[in-house]
């Protein structure tokens, strides 16, 4: 009887140490995200696991890029979660026809597409850890994504909110006709910038006006004028101004410009010192190349 007790609880012992092992060396979490070499061998290694992709476009000089490695890609919860996906990164200046083939918009754009590499959704700008792996479990639920909004809006065609997330979202993807007709909607619905959306929707409109798809500054400027005049209270008026002085830069409008950044220190003396020194680069800069409209 005892014998036979002894040998029960052995085997037992036996099958839990065997299950615990190999548990564990399945479940072994690497020491770092395995970044597959290039978007073709991702692509087939997604294909051939049925695994989603995760495509990382940064550039050398994002220092958000930078962070998002140094940080982001660098948690333990941020490993372990990669391990159910495929990993590429993607230089966005060199990498050129995948950046264009996303419409990729900004640095660091994170897409999270299927294992045939057709876009889920993305995230945009820097993300820690906890951030990012909520943002991509969302979108595999269908929560937060393009198609998600676009169905929210039709539901609720007066919230402010939804239209200014969905013109995001089109911001994003460079689809600029929506994203003026969505921030448009947004400035319509609070023309009093009571939920401060509207403001923050006319600053897009100026971003978008700006971007290198389009480069029509003197709307950049309207957009951002009518910041400063409607909602000179707004958390991004300042910024605003700071950008109608950027935009004559970016239409070689040197005197223009360089007036506009002096005047701008003048009415704001207590700048935080990192904005107040990019200004006073700006015209260092401009007042190198002389004053005459170029």
């Amino acid at each position: 009887m005892f014998k036979r007790e002894i040998s029960h609880w052995f085997t037992l012992f036996s099958i839990l140490f065997i299950s615990f092992y190999f548990f564990s060396c399945a479940k072994k979490i690497p020491k770092a995200i395995n970044w597959v070499a290039n978007f073709d061998e991702a692509s087939k290694i997604a294909k051939s696991n049925n695994n989603n992709l995760i495509l990382d476009f940064y550039t050398d000089w994002c220092k958000w890029c930078k962070k998002m490695d140094d940080s982001t890609f660098t948690d333990t919860s941020m490993i372990r979660f990669s391990m159910d996906y495929v990993f590429f990164k993607a230089n966005a200046e060199k990498d050129t026809a995948l950046a264009e083939r996303y419409k990729v918009n900004g640095y660091p754009t994170v897409i999270l597409a299927n294992s045939s590499g057709e876009e889920i959704d993305r995230v945009v700008g820097y993300a820690t850890s906890g951030e990012f792996i909520k943002y991509i479990k969302g979108y595999l639920k269908g929560e937060g994504t393009l198609a998600d909004y676009e169905s929210k809006v039709k539901q609720n065609p007066n919230d402010v909110e939804l239209w200014l997330k969905l013109g995001e979202k089109y911001q994003e993807r460079r689809s600029f006709d929506q994203a003026v007709t969505c921030f448009n909607k947004v400035v319509s619905l609070d023309p009093t910038d009571k939920t401060e959306k509207a403001s923050k929707a006319l600053f897009n409109i100026g971003l978008l006006y700006m971007g290198r798809n389009v480069k029509q500054f003197d709307k950049a400027i309207e957009a951002y004028q009518r910041v400063v005049k409607e909602f000179p209270k707004s958390k991004v008026a300042l910024d605003a101004e700071e950008y109608i002085p950027y935009s004559y830069e970016k239409m070689a409008d040197t005197t223009k410009a360089l007036s506009l950044y002096k005047q701008f220190l003048k009415d704001h003396p207590t700048l935080d010192p990192g904005e107040k020194d990019w200004v006073q680069k700006r015209i260092d800069g401009l007042e190198g190349k002389g004053t005459e409209k170029k």
